[in-house]
This record gives C-alpha cells, structure tokens and sequence, in this order.
C-alpha cells in the first residue's frame, strides 16, 4: 500500500505542477515549455547547473539567445514567481549560467586554452584572428591533430595578431555561432567579424592550415615569406 500512495503522491505533484507550468506559458505563447524527471534528465540539470541544488522542483529556461537561465533553487514556486522570472529573462534582466572549466593561471603552451568563461576575451578578441579547435578529450581525431596543432601554433607564435585555441567543448560552453556538431570542429574567427565564424573544411595537416591562415588573415604575417 505504502508504494501505491507514494505513486499516487508522485502523479499528484506532477499534474500539480503542470498545471502551474500551463497557467504561466498561456501569456507567453513564444516561449516553449516542458516537464521532465530529473532521474530520466539528469544531464540537463547539470546542463544548467542545477544537479547539486538539492530541491525537488528545479526550474530552468533557454533563453532566444540560446544561453541558459536556471531560476535560483528554492523549496516552493508560487506561479507569479514563475512568471517574474520569465519575464525578467525575456528582457535580458537574467544572468545565464555558463558551464566553465576554470580560467587556466598560465598559458605556456603556443596553443591558447579556452574555457567558457575566458571565450569572449580570447576568441572574440577584436584586435585578433583567432583559430580555435573545439575537442572532447575521448576523441580519436583530436588526438591525432595534437600534435599537428601544436606545430601549426609553433609556427605563428611570433605573430601578435593571430591566436591559434582549442577548448574542451564537452567541458565548457560554446556560443551558438560556434556550434559543434562533431568533433574536432574548428573555427576561423577574423578581427572584423567575430559573430560570423567560418567553420574550417580544409585538410588537417600543418601546411594545409599554413596555407588556409596565410589567404584568410586580415593583418599580414610579419614573416609571411618564412612561414
């Protein structure tokens, strides 16, 4: 008896909160809405970083940008509650949670690392072409391309207007432009146009990548003829 209560408690809490999820989305038509079991979802609360939280009710959205907005964890959710927070997030009034690795301390390798809170300052850093790899340490590929990177990275690190990274893009966070689908995916993000990436379809070998940088750099290499 005691598991049929707790089932029937269960149903009652999930229809509970589904109608609070319903009431709220009917004045926000442009917003999509869903209930998930943590248990069956876990990935997502950590996602947005909700999985130590220790509430029964975590609430979570993304927002049109694509970032992700958790909603402060607490014991009780009244609907106007619900409907504060959606508003704030429409109107850019949220703080997204970004998933990070921490800002490295030193950078002694000629490859950059890039962390999701250190994305903005290395790659859409202005002043800067930028070639970045984004990698999961549990890939085959990657790890044949090290190698082949990190001499590519050798080659240009006397050039103060080119960056070559890479960042761990199951680890961190990465911007919609710079989205991965399979990895390793690389990016070449010029100075004068950092919100429109250009995804790399070239070979993977040094000079196939010396030759892409040389017809793609916005400032001239200083030792153009050497390199």
């Amino acid at each position: 008896m005691a598991q049929d209560y707790n089932l029937q408690d269960v149903v009652r809490s999930t229809q509970l909160w589904r109608n609070k999820v319903a009431k709220v989305a009917k004045n926000h038509k442009e917003v999509k809405f869903a209930i998930a079991d943590e248990d069956e979802h876990s990935h997502l609360l950590a996602e947005f970083g909700l999985d130590d939280s220790g509430e029964e009710i975590n609430i979570a959205c993304y927002g049109p940008d694509g970032k992700k907005y958790p909603m402060e964890p607490r014991e009780e959710w009244e609907d106007d509650e619900v409907e504060e927070n959606i508003t704030k997030m429409k109107k850019g009034k949220l703080t997204p949670h970004l998933k990070s690795q921490p800002i490295p301390k030193r950078q002694d390798s000629p490859v950059k690392t890039v962390v999701g809170k250190s994305f903005d300052k290395i790659v859409k850093d202005k002043s800067k072409d930028v070639l970045i790899e984004l990698y999961a340490p549990w890939c085959g590929h990657c790890k044949q391309l090290e190698p082949i990177y990190k001499e590519l990275a050798t080659k240009f690190k006397k050039e103060k207007n080119l960056v070559i990274a890479k960042m761990d893009a199951t680890a961190n966070d990465v911007p919609e432009a710079f989205k991965a689908e399979g990895f390793p995916t690389i990016y070449f993000a010029p100075s004068d146009n950092k919100e429109n990436p250009v995804k790399y379809s070239g070979g993977r070998t040094v000079d196939d990548f010396m030759k892409y940088l040389k017809e793609h750099a916005t400032v001239a290499f200083k030792g153009k003829d050497e390199l």
